[in-house]
């Protein structure tokens, strides 16, 4: 009789221990989850309109992922001038043209990642086309 109740110990010990390895391994798969960053996507750039300004103009850029709010982006105009931002959805950014921009790439800086570049000409003021 005693060797049933050591048998029937040794099975109901090693289902704990099974148990207790199924359960770190779960909890460790779900800390690993949280450690690794979810993939952010990349901001796209598909035009700015108008295609040609002065400083102080304001523009619009449309495109893609550039996120609900402009908290953690930035607009840069060439040769790293920040824009002032007017407002900032996902897919459309108004701006003002920045006292220094010169004609180039501009991009859109998110937290995630910098977009691709989209060509600007920055206008001198005589030479704007008249309304």
């Amino acid at each position: 009789m005693q060797k049933k109740i050591g048998l029937k110990s040794f099975w109901i010990l090693i289902l704990f221990l099974a148990f207790l390895v199924n359960l770190s391994l779960s909890h460790l798969a779900i800390a690993q989850e949280k450690s690794e960053p979810t993939p952010c996507p990349k901001p796209y750039i598909k035009l700015i309109k108008p295609g040609l300004a002065k400083a102080g103009q304001q523009v619009i850029i449309r495109g893609r992922r550039f996120g609900p709010e402009e908290k953690k982006g930035e607009v840069i105009f060439s040769p790293g001038v920040s824009a002032k931002i007017i407002s900032w959805r996902n897919s459309r950014i108004t701006v003002l043209v920045p006292s220094g921009a010169k004609t180039g790439k501009v991009v859109v800086r998110t937290h995630c990642a910098e977009s691709n570049g989209e060509f600007f000409k920055v206008a001198e003021e005589d030479k704007l086309p008249k309304k």
